[in-house]
């Protein structure tokens, strides 16, 4: 009974991987998508120079081999993680996203950064600047007053 049931899931998956890949190689013919079509496939066009450099640091996060593409294997991946990672992993590709200089912290500059590119991909106005939003974030979690919001204060050394 309990063997029924997993090729049931394993049933659902390979249909929906099977629906992946036929949107993934119908927007990609080439089986490789690069920055520029990565942008059209999500629809993001007329971005500020923000919220581009967001984007692009998006995609060098999905191109795990770093050959300047997102391959099917690299797209279900990303999609993977997106829709069924575990926090931890979600939090940890996330911090990859925002640590675009890659020292192991955020700083603020970073951080007002990726507020901006958000509010200029969402076309959302706050009440509140992204500079104060930013200073609200930063004295609320840079614990020990370096300006830097990094892997040891948050997850533990091993992280």
């Amino acid at each position: 009974m309990g063997n029924a049931q997993s090729t049931t899931v394993d049933d659902l998956q390979a249909v929906e991987l099977h629906q992946w890949y036929k949107k993934f190689m119908t927007e990609c013919p080439s089986g490789q998508l690069s920055l520029h079509e990565f942008k059209q496939f999500f629809g993001l066009r007329g971005l500020s120079q923000e919220a581009n450099a967001y984007i692009e640091q998006m995609f060098k996060t999905f191109d795990m081999n770093k050959d300047g593409y997102i391959d099917f294997m690299e797209y279900v991946a990303a999609l993977s993680l997106v829709l069924r990672g575990k926090m931890e992993q979600k939090l940890r590709w996330y911090f990859k996203l925002y640590d675009v200089d890659g020292n192991g912290c955020i700083d603020r500059r970073e951080l007002l950064s990726i507020i901006k590119a958000i509010r200029a991909i969402n076309g959302s106005q706050q009440d509140q600047s992204a500079e104060d939003f930013t200073n609200r974030v930063f004295d609320k979690i840079d614990i020990n007053g370096d300006d830097l919001f990094g892997k040891l204060h948050t997850l533990g050394e091993d992280w």
